[in-house]
C-alpha cells in the first residue's frame, strides 16, 4: 500500500510557502478599499460599502489560507520525520551480539 502513496515534499513546502505569501498580501481581510482614492467619490463609496459587506468572506479566506498552509507544512515536517525514522531503523549496522 506505501508505494501507492507518494509526497513531493518540496512542492508541498513550495505551495505552503505561496498560501501564506497570499495570505500576508490579503493581510487577514483587515485592508483594502477602506483607503480607496480613485479619484471619484461615488467608486470610492461604492468600493468601501462593498469591502465592509464582505468582510466575512475575506475572514473566512484567511483562515482557510491559514489552515491549508498548516496541513501542508504538518505534511513536509511529518514526511520528513518518518523518512527519517524509517531511515534510521533499517541502517545497517554493527551490532552485537
Amino acid at each position: 500500500m506505501a508505494e501507492e502513496f507518494t509526497a513531493d515534499r518540496q512542492e508541498a513546502a513550495n505551495v505552503s510557502r505561496d498560501l501564506k505569501s497570499i495570505r500576508a498580501a490579503l493581510d487577514g481581510g483587515k485592508t483594502g478599499a477602506l483607503d480607496a482614492r480613485t479619484g471619484s467619490e461615488k467608486v470610492d463609496d461604492a468600493m468601501r460599502r462593498f469591502f465592509e459587506e464582505s468582510s466575512d468572506n475575506r475572514e473566512r479566506m484567511d483562515q482557510l489560507l491559514e489552515r491549508a498552509a498548516g496541513l501542508l507544512d504538518a505534511l513536509v515536517e511529518g514526511t520528513g520525520t518518518l523518512d527519517g525514522s524509517l531511515a534510521d531503523s533499517l541502517s545497517t549496522g554493527q551490532r552485537s551480539a
